[in-house]
């Protein structure tokens, strides 16, 4: 569905500017659960996705249970990143570990060593896991982008996303997505698989701008909303509260809390509001 359709179809007009705020890396730690309640509850996030191998996810997802009204996914997980804080895959999976036994540190490591028929139990693995704990997933989306590393693996995300009757988060091929794709290393294929799939597709997909203060950053991520195209822009926050856990897991926690208390202020409300944006969510988009 394109993007001017999926806006008329939401009742605005065709050159609307859509976004979703989605709360990322759920289910990675307390602070980050912690930080995702506060922000889908009172905040300006209307999405956000738990990553299910992770120690904090059962945390999350028996909380979720009692606000069902709330736009959560699975984001799936093929990599543990951090050097010290790592996790496992759900299934027996050989080829998603490395020599320590826990997931690839990065997406290259999934893309080189991962088969289709491992990556593909175990993103089913990981929905099948949040519907036993008695949650209905909106939608699926990729940790790190790992999902896409190769043709055959983004393949496996959609037929997965499928079988489960939930959304992918792909984009609209674009002459920008092509750029970006090629410049990356992708398959080329990529953009034709998801330029073939039916299911509804993201214009753009942005990380938070990062910033040296928390003005600097605040003002960074103001001048992405108001350079926002009409279509549907994912904005994608990783949310955590402060801590020395966070401190000790990874370098990026400043920037993580920052962007927990800029969707929580009411200022950055009125610059989307003001800006004409309109949020949506998932559940608009299934």
């Amino acid at each position: 569905m394109s993007t001017s359709n999926l806006a008329e179809r939401l009742g605005y007009p065709a050159n609307t500017r859509m976004l979703i705020v989605h709360c990322d890396d759920i289910g990675m730690s307390w602070e980050s659960n912690a930080a995702a309640k506060k922000l889908l509850t009172e905040g300006i996030p209307t999405s956000g996705s738990v990553m299910m191998p992770c120690p904090w996810a059962y945390e999350f997802m028996d909380w979720y249970r009692d606000h069902p009204d709330l736009d959560v996914g699975i984001h799936v997980t093929l990599t543990s990143e951090w050097n010290t804080y790592r996790w496992r895959p759900l299934t027996v999976a050989p080829s998603l570990v490395d020599g320590d036994g826990f997931m690839h540190k990065s997406t290259r490591g999934v893309g080189t060593f991962a088969t289709t028929e491992e990556v593909g139990q175990e993103m089913a693995a990981q929905i099948q896991l949040a519907l036993d704990w008695g949650v209905l997933p909106t939608h699926v989306d990729t940790h790190m982008g790992a999902s896409l590393a190769r043709l055959d693996l983004a393949t496996a995300y959609l037929e997965v996303a499928k079988r489960y009757r939930l959304s992918p988060m792909i984009l609209e091929p674009g002459p920008e997505l092509m750029a970006e794709l090629k410049a990356q290393g992708y398959d080329m294929g990529l953009a034709d698989l998801m330029a073939n799939a039916t299911t509804p597709k993201l214009t753009a997909l942005y990380g938070a701008a990062e910033g040296k203060t928390y003005d600097a950053k605040k003002q960074a991520i103001y001048k992405q909303l108001e350079n926002l195209q009409p279509g549907l822009t994912y904005l994608i926050i990783h949310p955590a509260l402060e801590s020395d856990s966070m401190r000790a897991i990874t370098d990026s926690w400043q920037q993580r809390y920052w962007e927990y208390k800029i969707f929580m202020e009411n200022d950055t409300r009125d610059k989307i509001d003001g800006l004409g944006i309109k949020m949506v969510s998932w559940q608009e988009l299934a």
